[in-house]
């Protein structure tokens, strides 16, 4: 019989998955295993915290998600929000709520995805905490990083005459989970890993916070949710351009095969981890022109908080329609 987490005990557990925790061991000043940890960051640097939970059901399943996969998920979730204020990662804590029929295999594959993505992303693991749970898997992480003194990009900073970008495309994770409930992951692999290993744009982020980006929110419920919630912060009207809007060729496949427009994925159906924002036409020239940033709109008006999608048949009111852990969607 396989070996759960009811077997070895908390303090078991701690020590099968406390290892390979510190990768910028300059930052730190006393690591995981006390009550607390000590981490510092540079002078002229300001400090940034977020959070993110990961519930088996509702942002995972069996069927989807292998057990590294979902720690590598949490992990880019939580360093999303990073890359939305322009800020680097630097240190991470995770509380995990395990049932105690849990085998600890699946314990120990989760957090080979969790170092695997901190050691990717230079993110040192500051420690966490451990408790039971009596309907699943619950996973919260919690995220600190650093930004240059007064620079933190906000959504709220979008102005007149402002252009909207997105980076990379939108809708593939989506995509992706489409594809993985109906069998076909073996026919759309890249789309697969983007809904199980996401990218957090943490280079990007730096370099459009350089550049002047005026807003930035990262797209983790859906463009339409992320967009409207920049025009609300930052009391403006934006117009975005459905043909501008970055779909990759293979949504376009898997959307015609299941006679899906991938333009849902992109409005609606979030996990991208991709960046959006505004920033002025004489600031985006500052940026490498390799860099993947496709220009989807722009604010065309203050004082309104409303976004309109246009397309061939005219302009029409684009509401917030992503993931509501409360709602319908």
């Amino acid at each position: 019989m396989e070996e759960t987490v009811k077997d070895v005990g908390e303090f078991g557990l701690i020590d099968r998955i406390a290892k390979d925790l510190i990768y910028r061991p300059e930052l730190v000043v006393i690591g995981p295993g006390d009550d607390g940890a000590v981490y510092r960051v540079p002078a002229g640097y300001d400090q940034v915290i977020s959070t993110d939970t990961m519930v088996e059901g509702i942002h995972f399943i069996k069927k989807t998600m292998r057990p590294s996969d979902v720690g590598y998920k949490l992990c880019a979730s939580n360093f999303s929000d990073m890359a939305a204020m322009g800020a680097d990662a630097i240190g991470f804590v995770i509380s995990a709520a395990l049932p105690e029929q849990l085998p600890v295999s699946w314990v120990e594959s989760l957090y080979e995805g969790i170092r695997e993505c901190c050691s990717s992303y230079r993110v040192n693991l500051l420690g966490g905490d451990v408790t039971g749970s009596p309907c699943g898997v619950i996973l919260t992480g919690t995220v600190v990083g650093m930004v240059p003194k007064g620079r933190a990009v906000t959504r709220g900073g979008a102005r007149f005459g402002d252009l909207v970008f997105a980076t990379e495309t939108l809708g593939d994770s989506a995509a992706g989970l489409s594809a993985l409930l109906a069998g076909l992951s073996e026919e759309y692999p890249s789309l697969c890993k983007r809904h199980q290993r996401p990218r957090p744009q943490i280079k990007l982020g730096s370099a459009l916070r350089a550049a002047g980006a005026t807003s930035l929110n990262d797209v983790s419920d859906g463009l339409s949710s992320e967009i409207n919630e920049i025009a609300k912060a930052s009391h403006v009207e934006i117009e975005l351009f459905r043909e501008k809007i970055p779909i990759s060729e293979e949504a376009g496949k898997l959307g015609a095969r299941l006679s899906k427009d991938p333009l849902d994925w992109a409005l609606t159906g979030g996990e991208d981890y991709e960046l959006i924002g505004t920033i002025s036409e004489e600031d985006l020239q500052k940026l490498d022109p390799l860099l993947p940033v496709s220009v989807i709109g722009r604010v065309t008006q203050e004082g309104t908080g409303i976004v309109y999608l246009t397309d061939r048949d005219g302009r029409k009111r684009l509401f917030a329609k992503g993931y509501d852990h409360f709602g319908d969607s």
